[in-house]
């Protein structure tokens, strides 16, 4: 069954053919019937706006003779002002008599009669004996008037012409002249009336020029009649296009026909081409590749020749595959041993990426008025970066950034022995200076591979505001202060491993509130763009100074877009000392129960701010909160929250970092309060809320996670 229903060459060259001929088919028709429509409408508008203007200045110059004297007056003026004078004092009945819609409609002899009766006066119905000089010349004028239209209507597909004066006190189109016949549904009596439709006082009326208009299968013109440069009347004409629609439709069946009967020639041709040239040689090339499959399942590696000789591209496959059987008999063996051995060092380093990682902190280092923050992108599977901080015993705060030199494998292990080295001095209460002395004695002893390691080790003393720190061949740090970043620690030491018994010399800064410092890797200063360009300090400077909160994300931003496709070939790592007050707080399977033990510890730790502007930041935590809660962690099974609130001069910034869908509450618009409740989208005014309460708001994806950043000036008085 499965056979039988297969695709073979032979019915995708014919399937591939009827379709793409069937397409063509499609595109032609849709074409030509795209040209002949726009075509037709053209030739139809045209048509519609000549005759009526033409008919319009036809009639708004006729004249008939007024007396006997051989004056004369304007046929149009004088029929209007005859049909007016009767229409007003009889307009109400007149309305009744012309509308052939109402339940008790009047039949058309009675509607014949009344209107024939009304304006008789007009028309002198009674013989042309003892008629004056204007009424028989107007009489004669009207027949000759509707002889003109009548045969301007005559050409094919035009339906009717009419002529009609406005009443713009009550919106009626008053008849005068039509030149369909009495049988004629739609015909008009003179004096008739009707409602002026919604184009005629959109289009017509505000253009007062020739207007065309098109109402389903027909085009209706309209043109004024001006006598003295005013306009008293309008000519209309009524256009069918259905004739030539029906030429149309004639003309794409015939293309139509033509085409298909193309397409089985075409098909037929290319079947009998294909069949010949194509499916008899990949036939012998399938029948060939079987049997060296065959032959590798009994375990007999012996290659098959296809024998074709047509001396074209099949006959050069042929060949390929011929040499491809000797390639695969040859390296089958070495094939299977190198991936196998791949297999065993990629789990291998994928275990060792993993413990390298967890040695490594995972989460800020908060105290009362410090915190330290990290960032490390490996390059390859495993790095040659580190980073620890940990508070001591004593009381103060110890860091480390470091760099291997090499890559690969030996530079993370060496790495992970120069880590617990300095860790454990750390732990032993050694100041900066003696922990550089131990690590690079230790790791100069049995360092056959000539390996070293750059580092800056820091101790830090809270209560002195003062920072220790040896830098051992490690890049310069930046501090960012009152704004401006710049580089410290210009003296450096040897690099640690390299040379044995070399002293470290310690150098400090004091502290201030507010400070912050950023430490890296030259792969972050080294990073290269396509251009081969670094990084450099000088963009580092821009972005500190610039980019507000969140420093080590916008940092990290900043450098993938200038490398742009260009591949990372070093490891970046960052850490971020901040001297600023702050809290955090890490929920696991947040709930709304949460909601209230956070604000409050938050409320405790901002009590020496303005009270109101504490209790608008407690609305804005509210409100996302709740947020987080309802809406952020749908189908994650280990949902995460991490709230942070740092206080820096008055400044409060409040971090949420969350592992829940990527969403950007900021791309959302603000909901219409103008609106009524059951029009308005769902959800949106709790964001709103908190961007009218915020001094600042933004949002970034960092390292996979949604991570949304508030800032509220907590001084007394208007925020900035």
């Amino acid at each position: 069954m499965k056979k039988l229903f297969r695709l073979t060459i032979a019915k995708k060259v014919f399937l591939l053919t009827a379709a793409l001929s069937l397409a063509l088919i499609l595109v032609s028709v849709l074409i030509a019937s795209s040209i002949f429509s726009v075509r037709t409408g053209n030739d139809a508008r045209a048509l519609c706006a000549t005759s009526a203007e033409l008919l319009s200045e036809y009639i708004g110059t006729y004249e008939i003779l007024s007396a006997a004297n051989g004056s004369t007056t304007g046929f149009i003026d004088y029929y209007i002002g005859r049909i007016d004078e009767i229409y007003a004092e009889n307009r109400d009945e007149i309305e009744k008599m012309s509308d052939d819609e109402l339940p008790d409609a009047i039949s058309f002899a009675d509607r014949k009669t009344y209107f024939n009766r009304l304006f008789s006066p007009v028309f002198a119905s009674g013989g042309g004996f003892g008629m004056s000089y204007i009424t028989l010349s107007f009489i004669n004028a009207y027949n000759e008037i509707i002889e003109e239209m009548e045969r301007m209507a005559s050409v094919e597909g035009m339906l009717f012409c009419e002529v009609f004066y406005y009443d713009a006190e009550h919106n009626n189109l008053v008849s005068l002249l039509d030149s369909s016949p009495e049988s004629y549904p739609g015909h008009s009596f003179p004096g008739s009336v009707r409602k002026a439709p919604a184009y005629f006082t959109d289009s017509v009326l505000k253009t007062n020029g020739v207007t065309v208009v098109s109402e389903q299968d027909e085009f209706a013109s309209a043109a004024p009649v001006e006598v003295g440069g005013k306009t008293v009347a309008y000519v209309s004409f009524d256009y069918s296009v259905d004739r030539l629609f029906e030429t149309q439709r004639d003309f794409l069946w015939t293309l139509v026909g033509i085409m298909l009967a193309a397409t089985v020639v075409i098909l037929v041709i290319c079947q009998i081409l294909a069949n010949r040239w194509l499916v008899k040689n990949v036939k012998n090339l399938s029948h060939a590749a079987r049997a060296f499959t065959s032959h590798m399942e009994d375990g007999e590696l012996l290659p098959v020749s296809a024998g074709i000789g047509t001396n074209d591209e099949i006959m050069e496959l042929s060949d390929d595959f011929d040499a491809l059987q000797n390639k695969v008999i040859a390296y089958a063996d070495d094939i299977a041993r190198k991936r196998a051995s791949e297999e065993r060092m990629q789990a291998e380093l994928s275990i060792a990426s993993k413990i390298q990682m967890q040695s490594l902190p995972d989460k800020p280092l908060i105290t009362d008025e410090l915190r330290i923050s990290s960032f490390i992108k490996p390059a390859k599977e495993v790095g040659g970066d580190l980073f620890d901080y940990f508070p001591t015993d004593d009381g103060k705060l110890f860091f480390v950034i470091a760099d291997v030199s090499g890559k690969g494998v030996p530079a993370a292990l060496f790495m992970m022995r120069g880590k617990e080295i300095i860790r454990s001095c750390a732990k032993a209460g050694m100041s900066a200076g003696k922990i550089a002395e131990r690590t690079n004695r230790e790791l100069y002893q049995n360092n056959k591979e000539g390996l070293f390691i750059t580092a800056f080790i820091g101790v830090c003393d809270a209560k002195e505001k003062t920072l220790s720190f040896v830098r051992a061949g490690h890049e310069q740090p930046f501090l960012l202060r009152g704004g401006r970043a710049e580089k410290f620690g210009e003296e450096s030491n040897y690099v640690l491993g390299a040379y044995d018994g070399v002293p470290f010399v310690e150098d400090s800064i004091e502290l201030e509130e507010g400070d912050r410092i950023l430490f890296y890797t030259d792969g972050l200063n080294e990073g290269i763009n396509e251009e081969n360009e670094e990084f450099g300090y000088d963009r580092i400077k821009d972005v500190l100074e610039s980019a507000g909160s969140d420093l080590l994300a916008a940092l990290y931003e900043s450098a993938c877009a200038f490398a742009g496709g260009a591949e990372q070939f070093d490891d970046i790592t960052m850490l971020l000392f901040e001297c600023v007050r702050s809290r955090s707080f890490t929920l696991e399977k947040p709930c709304y129960g949460d909601i209230p033990v956070v604000t409050d510890r938050i409320y405790e730790f901002l009590g020496e701010c303005d009270k109101d502007k504490r209790a608008e930041l407690g609305v804005i935590l509210d409100e996302m909160m709740n947020n987080y809660v309802s809406y952020a962690f749908r189908d994650v099974r280990k949902p995460r929250l991490d709230i942070e609130v740092r206080l820096d001069g008055g400044i409060a910034a409040l971090t949420f970092t969350d592992n829940g869908m990527l969403f950007d509450p900021l791309s959302k618009e603000d909901p219409d309060l103008d609106a009524a409740p059951t029009e308005r989208p769902e959800g949106g005014m709790g964001i709103m809320i908190v961007k009218s309460m915020a001094d600042g708001i933004s949002y970034r994806v960092f390292e996979g996670k949604n991570r949304l950043t508030i800032l509220k000036d907590l001084n007394g008085g208007p925020a900035a």
